[in-house]
């Protein structure tokens, strides 16, 4: 069934996820958890949430299933896992992040964050760059309609069962959705990709062919990478994308390590945190000297959505209006965006 016998690990943490949730549910009603068991309970889910994150991640480079409605399906459970249809991952992720890392055409790049105060760099990342991955998204999206590319119903049948799902879970009762739910679903999405900022801040902008080797930070620790399926390895993951997760720490220890910038191999990321973002605090890159951003590069975002249409197709063929009239015509889309906490930057309208 599985195209890797690891997989069947991805498998189970995505099942406890469920379990988790479903028991933190119950026992709520039946039991009235204390606060502290509540707190527990959702730190709990927060970390099966993350990890069911990273679980997509590594799906959308390199398929788990042999057959390709097994995977569809898989991809659906990992929407309800993750609370965001998986497939926005390829826009988001792989054909903008990806391949244009840290440049205009990289709606993720870290140099948007300007504050004084590291910690918010690190905290506001997500909610910052939120609005620009979703309009970067919709764009996308509405290319592949127009092509008639079956991406787009995919994404859309996603979206549909996510949407509906929640939707149910918050008429069964608001408060459990949003401590068992929606809570986890926010702060996936959010360290998902607030990981930006710990693996490229401060790091050299080209990292896609061998000979880049500083292109990234990479966690080591095995603790770190057992819960989160090497998603500490990072520069061999830019190397080779589809690469299975599985062999990650052995082909980064063959091609990177002797390479790599020794600052870039941290063994504990949380002792790179507090450094980095509590105390001393500083932003300094892998050699230990201040960032320095370039103006341009706080300019907006450069489109890349051209570059996967067709001869003659102009970007107002098929660009979306995300202006904040358009955004309070579309009250039908509300539902979703409560479902996609990620896709809620409130701070930009």
């Amino acid at each position: 069934m599985l195209r890797h016998r690891a997989d069947w690990r991805c498998v189970l943490w995505v099942a406890k996820y469920f379990c988790l949730t479903a028991l933190a549910w119950q026992h709520h009603a039946m039991l009235r958890l204390s606060p502290a068991r509540q707190l527990a309970a959702v730190a709990v889910l927060c970390y099966y949430s993350f990890a069911g994150a990273t679980i997509v991640h590594n799906t959308m480079h390199a398929r788990c299933f042999c057959s390709r409605s097994l995977e569809r399906l898989w991809h659906h459970v990992l929407s309800l896992t993750y609370g965001h249809p998986v497939s926005t991952f390829v826009p988001g992720h792989n054909l903008s992040h990806h391949r244009h890392t840290q440049t205009r055409k990289d709606p993720m790049r870290t140099c948007k964050l300007r504050f004084r105060w590291n910690l918010l760099n690190a905290v506001l990342f997500q909610p910052t760059v939120a609005w620009d991955v979703l309009r970067m998204d919709l764009r996308y999206l509405a290319l592949k309609r127009m092509q008639g590319d079956a991406f787009f119903a995919r994404a859309c049948r996603e979206w549909l069962v996510l949407a509906v799902a929640q939707a149910a879970l918050l008429a069964l009762d608001w408060r459990r959705f949003a401590l068992y739910v929606w809570l986890p679903h926010a702060f996936a999405q959010w360290a998902i990709v607030s990981m930006n900022m710990l693996q490229h801040d401060g790091c050299e902008t080209e990292c896609k062919t061998p000979g880049t080797w500083n292109g990234a930070r990479n966690f080591v620790g095995p603790v770190l990478n057992y819960l989160t399926f090497n998603n500490g390895f990072h520069t061999i993951h830019h190397l080779h994308p589809t690469m299975h997760w599985s062999r990650l720490p052995l082909e980064h220890a063959k091609q990177v390590r002797p390479h790599i910038h020794p600052a870039l191999e941290q063994r504990c990321m949380a002792r790179y945190i507090c450094a980095a973002f509590v105390y001393p605090g500083a932003r300094v890159d892998y050699r230990g000297n201040a960032v320095v951003l370039a103006e341009a590069d706080s300019a907006g975002d450069e489109d890349w959505t051209l570059e996967h249409a067709g001869a003659g197709t102009k970007l107002q063929d098929y660009d979306v209006d995300v202006s904040l009239c358009a955004l309070c015509r579309l009250v039908c889309v509300l539902p979703l965006k409560l479902a996609c906490p990620m896709y809620s930057p409130v701070h930009k309208l």
